[in-house]
């Protein structure tokens, strides 16, 4: 079987290579298009099943962070993604994604409030740009994006990813198991120390979810830390593999969601692109 994916793109957003190779190494037909041609024809998205924000800095984050793209989205395509996250589908919104994800209200939609924007994603705490790797806890959660992963290493690189909400919606979500990602350090909580929450965010949530478990938003970028060789301590780690006599796997952390994406639907041989 094969399902399609759609890597949306345009006006600054600019992981949507990356992500789209993703999606087709874990075996997705996978295509990018723009904002502009999708908004020409918001039909293409009956035949898709799962579609991807990614990550860069739609309209230069001059209005802050997704907040234009949120809005040319809802103003163009707004019903079709209420349509689409409606069916047996899978939403991934990456770092700008996620921004964008947010402020359309298709995350975390609690009390099935899609189009509500129930949270922020705002200024780092440091005031400053952050680009580094960070781990993360994966939480309980019914989310297909994360079935069977404790943890993950991956980069973050961003300057507003501070998640922020109200206390009543700080504990729905975690009643609810919607906080997905948190950062950690030494695998306990990170609680709110710098590096390793790398934006002060509160409750250290790197990532949500809808209450389905099928929109997923996140700050880090698994599509930057899908192989070995990307790792920030690949050196040390092929080091260490050679004295034991080991061989590195190619894969690594953030390949896992595509390829859960993949499992949800039944995709079953992997496709290496070319």
């Amino acid at each position: 079987m094969t399902a399609k994916a759609l890597v949306i793109t345009g006006y600054g957003l600019n992981s949507e290579e990356e992500t789209a190779k993703g999606f087709e190494y874990a075996g997705f037909d996978a295509s990018i298009r723009h904002i502009n041609d999708l908004a020409e024809n918001p039909k293409e998205l009956n035949d898709v099943q799962a579609i991807s924000v990614p990550g860069g800095f739609s309209y230069g984050d001059d209005t802050g962070s997704g907040n234009a793209m949120a809005q040319k989205m809802r103003l163009t395509i707004g019903d079709a993604l209420k349509e689409f996250v409606a069916r047996d589908t899978l939403t991934i919104g990456i770092c700008n994604g996620c921004q964008v994800v947010v402020n359309l209200g298709l995350a975390p939609a609690c009390d099935s409030q899609y189009g509500v924007r129930q949270v922020a994603v705002t200024h780092n705490a440091s005031a400053r740009y952050q680009c580094r790797w960070v781990d993360l806890g994966v939480q309980e959660t019914n989310s297909p994006w994360l079935a069977g992963v404790k943890s993950l290493h991956v980069p973050v690189a961003h300057g507003e990813g501070r998640f922020m909400m109200d206390d009543d919606t700080l504990k729905v979500l975690q009643d609810n198991k919607q906080v997905a990602l948190r950062y950690t350090k030494d695998g306990t909580p990170a609680n709110g120390e710098f590096p390793y929450n790398p934006n002060g965010s509160t409750d250290d949530i790197a990532g949500i979810t809808d209450e389905t478990g099928r929109v997923l938003v996140l700050m880090p970028h698994p599509e930057r830390g899908m192989f070995t060789w990307q790792r920030d301590d690949y050196a040390a780690l092929k080091d260490a593999a050679r004295r034991n006599g080991q061989t590195l796997p190619d894969e690594s952390d953030g390949l896992r969601l595509f390829q859960n994406a993949a499992e949800y639907f039944g995709i079953n041989a992997m496709k290496k692109a070319s």
